[in-house]
């Protein structure tokens, strides 16, 4: 049997002997993003969790530079030797509603960047619009030029069996509120692109997320969890006010059958104190998750 096989057998056995909640819960390497990205995936596979988001954001992590000009098969290979699954790519591929980002630019930014989800079998994430809440144009020019640049994006990630997901609200971005967050959904065919929902962006835009979670639960193919209050984001599970007991209780409901992913790029506990912070963090929401579906 050939390395490869061996490393594949091994990490399958390991995911089928984690308890199903534990599976569900996922850590994204942004929870360790000052950390080199063989740490991350150590300390993360500490904490029991077998699916990670690979941080693919510049203005966050360099884990998958943007560019990417990498090799693949080295993320491969790093995920297989820690017992990890990869379950999306999490990237910026520009301000998709900036009338200067080009065709050319945009495909040349996702091809690699699909590639790599490829390789690992994840999905694409990408965010909705530039760092800004006011439009380059105006709201309509602005939501049309999303709508396009996702289909485009859509299209690439298609040619290469991978999932595109739009990870929509975003408090940081263009597409920040519910109102416009409903609109680029309403022009996109599910079947085109799924959603990831971040409750740390509904909760710091000030927005219902329970509400928009129940609104949107058959839609949902991704979460994020992390905790905010409104105008803050970076806050630990447990010390802001997202209802993540109600956020779960109607995805899962709803029939989401997917993956929680604590994406901690919190700002309110010590470097020194984020392992211990990110194994609490992951062992209450198993609990949590397993209290909430036995009900």
């Amino acid at each position: 049997m050939s390395t490869a096989t061996t490393t594949a057998t091994t990490t399958a056995a390991t995911t089928a002997a984690t308890p199903r909640a534990a599976r569900r819960v996922g850590v994204s390497t942004i929870t360790f993003r000052f950390r080199p990205l063989e740490e991350a995936l150590r300390l993360i596979a500490a904490t029991g969790a077998v699916e990670v988001d690979l941080g693919a954001i510049p203005a966050v992590t360099d884990h998958v530079p943007v560019p990417f000009t990498g090799d693949p098969g080295e993320y491969v290979a790093a995920l297989a030797a820690h017992g990890l699954v990869a379950g999306a790519v999490n990237s910026d591929v520009g301000p998709l509603n900036d009338p200067a980002l080009d065709a050319e630019t945009l495909a040349a930014t996702v091809r690699p960047l699909a590639d790599l989800a490829a390789a690992t079998g994840a999905a694409l994430v990408v965010p909705c619009g530039g760092p800004s809440w006011e439009p380059y144009v105006d709201d309509e020019a602005d939501l049309a030029r999303c709508v396009d640049n996702l289909r485009a994006v859509s299209r690439l990630c298609a040619e290469r069996d991978v999932r595109l997901l739009v990870e929509v609200l975003h408090h940081r971005r263009w597409v920040h509120d519910v109102a416009r967050a409903d609109r680029v959904l309403d022009a996109l065919d599910p079947q085109e692109v799924g959603l990831l929902l971040d409750t740390s962006h509904v909760v710091a835009s000030g927005e219902d997320v329970v509400a928009w979670a129940r609104r949107h639960a058959g839609r949902v193919e991704r979460v994020h969890l992390r905790d905010a209050v409104p105008g803050d984001l970076n806050i630990g599970i447990g010390r802001g006010e997202v209802d993540f007991r109600g956020v779960l209780s109607v995805l899962e409901s709803g029939g989401f059958t997917g993956t929680y992913v604590l994406e901690l790029e919190t700002h309110d506990v010590e470097e020194s104190e984020r392992e211990a912070d990110a194994q609490r963090s992951y062992d209450e929401v198993v609990a949590l998750l397993e209290d909430v579906t036995r009900r």
